[in-house]
């Protein structure tokens, strides 16, 4: 009579559930097997591949012609008022474009975080970050995120860095060791300080990885068109709220 009071009979699962999950498996597997090959095979012809003198010539001029226009913004932008900005937060994307940056544009990006494509970081609205993104317009797009989006970006995507590690956003002693003496302990410290753009912004701000956005069905073009242009490039405004939606 103990040994019937103690067992427990196992919940009945259909045949057709238990195929299906394992099909499920074996195309997950295969798939991952075949993007593999696809990226080492790209690796391989990458390393192969010859460059003609024409395509170093045009490359050379891509980069200038980038460094020329990133020069023109920024004093375009010296000649008009100040932007008038009531918000402190803004949500920085790198958007795609094109491969060959030249290298003060490259060093910019990597001061922002922003370094591979569809990735995300909060940024505070300071003229230092807005002359940084007016430098590098054509390959980010911004504006000024919700509390809404704050929440579900970090509560979603987010991920920090203890000891040089990146973890995910599970654990609040994690949190509390990495940015406790900042007074931050928790996953809800960490969205409040972030929305607020409190006293220790800057510290969570970078105990945040840049956020890994997916991508969403209309493929950013990246036409080196601003967004009030009709292009993805740009000063979006609280238009950045419904982009974030597509992406999270």
């Amino acid at each position: 009579m103990a040994e019937e009071e103690g067992t427990q009979q196992l919940p009945f699962v259909r045949e057709t559930v238990l195929k299906k999950r394992k099909d499920n498996e074996e195309w997950a597997t295969k798939n991952r097997e075949r993007k593999a090959a696809k990226r080492q095979r790209r690796r391989h012809d990458a390393k192969g591949a010859i460059k003609r003198p024409e395509d170093f010539v045009k490359e050379f001029r891509n980069k200038e012609l980038d460094f020329l226009r990133m020069r023109t913004r920024l004093k375009v932008r010296k000649l008009r008022p100040a932007e008038a900005i009531d918000a402190k937060l803004l949500f920085a994307i790198r958007i795609p474009g094109t491969a060959d940056l030249h290298p003060q544009i490259r060093k910019i990006l990597a001061r922002l975080r922003l370094t591979q494509v569809l990735t995300g970081v909060f940024l505070k609205a300071t003229e230092a970050n807005l002359k940084r993104l007016a430098a590098v317009g054509p390959f980010v797009t911004y504006g000024f995120p919700n509390l809404k989006n704050v929440k579900e970006l970090i509560y979603k995507k987010g991920r920090g860095y203890f000891d040089k590690e990146p973890f995910p956003l599970t654990s609040n002693d994690l949190i509390e060791k990495a940015l406790g003496e900042h007074g931050v302990i928790c996953l809800e410290d960490v969205v409040h300080e972030i929305s607020t753009v409190g006293p220790h912004f800057r510290e969570t701000a970078s105990f945040l990885m840049p956020f890994k956005l997916k991508c969403p069905e209309r493929r950013l073009q990246m036409k080196k068109k601003p967004f009030k242009d009709g292009g993805d490039s740009g000063n979006r405004g609280d238009k950045i709220n419904e982009l974030l939606e597509k992406l999270n």
